[in-house]
């Protein structure tokens, strides 16, 4: 690989970045700077400026003289992302009962059945990838049809620690990605009945499983947090009941294009 562009260190932090989220580079493992650097046939500053960008955001820790160590996600950090995910997508799911236009409510069938088509009815190793890409697109049509621009904004901001928890959901077992099929078509038939209670249920048990399954993961996977347990709250939001001026788009909603 041969970078041109006069932004190295923004390529190499994408890079780097994206093999992150894939899980090229796991949680543990020690990256040689000259290493990095010899691949992606740049000098090493480009890569340590990368990997101090990475480390401020949690992703890395970059050690001098050694090399830069893979961060992977802590318990607490986990908590705190569903936390904040499934109040914001149980607010979307709540505002799109009401505002989903036909056009979207087309686009989350055909997403949740090309799921269902691909992912129960093969036995083939799941394409995780392409998962987490068709699991992107159902969740932002919802995130859209809310018609609350600042909701998908927030939501935005947490999209790479949204992913990224999503490849821990998925890794757990090789079912998962028909199980979140599943889950999403419980979503939809709520959306089509226009059925409010069982929307943010659905919703919620969805995001609940999802943070079990890749708690389990990140257990599974790193011995040093073998003695942790789950928390004993619930992350579910269940029941959570908005005033009814909350209920009502705002008025700079967002349009699909």
């Amino acid at each position: 690989m041969e970078y041109k562009n006069q932004s190295l260190q923004m390529q190499v932090y994408r890079t780097m970045k994206q093999r992150l989220l894939d899980q090229t580079y796991v949680n543990g493992q020690m990256l040689s700077e000259r290493t990095l650097a010899a691949e992606l046939q740049i000098s090493r500053t480009p890569v340590r400026r990368a990997a101090l960008q990475l480390q401020k955001e949690g992703w890395v820790q970059y050690i001098p003289k050694r090399g830069i160590l893979v961060k992977g996600l802590s318990m607490q950090d986990l908590k705190n992302i569903f936390q904040i995910r499934t109040a914001l997508e149980i607010l979307a799911v709540r505002l799109a009962c009401k505002h989903i236009s036909a056009d979207q409510m087309e686009v989350l069938r055909q997403t949740v059945q090309q799921q269902l088509f691909k992912y129960k009815q093969t036995q083939a190793a799941p394409d995780y990838q392409e998962f987490i890409r068709s699991d992107t697109e159902f969740h932002n049509t919802i995130i859209i049809a809310s018609g609350n621009l600042m909701l998908r904004r927030l939501i935005e901001e947490m999209r790479d620690k949204i992913k990224r928890t999503g490849i821990n959901s998925l890794y757990s077992r090789r079912s998962r990605c028909a199980e979140a099929a599943e889950e999403h078509w419980r979503i939809v038939r709520a959306l089509e009945n226009k059925d409010t209670h069982e929307a943010c249920q659905a919703m919620d048990s969805h995001l609940g499983i999802c943070y079990i399954t890749a708690h389990d993961y990140i257990l599974r996977h790193t011995p040093a947090l073998a003695a942790d347990t789950l928390p004993t709250e619930s992350l579910p939001m269940e029941g959570m009941i908005l005033p009814p001026e909350l209920e009502e788009p705002v008025s700079e909603a967002v349009h699909e294009h």
